[in-house]
């Protein structure tokens, strides 16, 4: 029923690898938010997520995607490595 886009993927022998389809999307009200602690993303909805995306698109030409919902400390983290 679905056609995925043809893609190559560099896989690392030593390290597993995790896939997701988000093609399948939650309902607006869902909350994404990370399974690890200390996360460096803030909780959002799913349609926080998919406005975003859109106002990227819009006013950038493209989306911007996770970076938007980093909490201040994930902001720190990504800088420093």
């Amino acid at each position: 029923m679905y056609k995925s886009v043809e893609h190559r993927v560099m896989t690392n022998p030593k390290l597993e690898r995790f896939s997701m389809a988000y093609f399948l999307c939650p309902s607006d009200d869902t909350v994404i938010e990370s399974c690890r602690e200390p996360s460096i993303y803030r909780k959002f909805s799913f349609r926080e997520y998919r406005k975003q995306v859109r106002d990227d698109v819009q006013k950038l030409g493209s989306k911007i995607g996770l970076p938007r919902f980093l909490t201040h400390e994930g902001t720190s983290n990504i800088a420093s490595a």
